[in-house]
């Protein structure tokens, strides 16, 4: 089995689930086109970050339970989605704000769990900054800049409005499955 790639995507589909909270929280039932881009732009860059950061990740991967399958659950009712559309409409401008208000929202939804998606988001942006590729990630980085830096929610459009083909270079093979 391919355990890199099953294990990578169960971390980065919860970075793509809170992009898909910030869209229900912004477009409520409206936003169900947007939440479909999201996820085929969600899945392209998840895509594209195991392709790019791990050895031997198998394409057929992405098509499995652990791939779209538990991307699609994740962004239609996982925690990460419900704590993300909570977030989306009660959304501060400062850093710091954003902290608290993540803080304030696991402490009153999640009954003593953590979200998965912030710390990954948070580890994604990192590595990304540190490697010089946020602009090859659109959604992850914007993802990130509404979850920490105060963007606002209604943002999110700007990570799934890839301009062409060309700005996920790297991603054919998923279209040759």
């Amino acid at each position: 089995g391919d355990v890199a790639g099953a294990e990578a995507c169960g971390a980065l589909k919860n970075i793509v689930a809170l992009g898909a909270g910030f869209v229900d929280g912004c477009f409520g039932k409206s936003g169900g086109n947007t939440k479909a881009a999201l996820l085929r732009v969600g899945l392209l860059e998840m895509t594209k970050f195991c392709a790019t950061f791990f050895r031997g990740v198998e394409d057929g991967t992405f098509l499995q339970s652990c791939g779209m399958a538990d991307l699609i659950t994740t962004c239609y009712g996982g925690r990460n989605r419900r704590c993300a559309e909570a977030f989306a409409k009660s959304q501060m401008k400062e850093a710091q704000a954003c902290e608290k208000l993540w803080s304030e929202i696991e402490k009153e939804m999640l009954d003593g769990q953590k979200l998965q998606g912030t710390l990954a988001a948070k580890e994604v942006y990192a590595l990304l900054k540190n490697r010089g590729l946020l602009d090859s990630f659109p959604l992850f980085h914007t993802i990130y800049e509404i979850a920490f830096n105060g963007k606002p929610s209604d943002h999110i459009t700007n990570g799934i409005s890839v301009k062409s083909p060309t700005s996920l270079q790297g991603i054919t093979h998923i279209s040759k499955l």
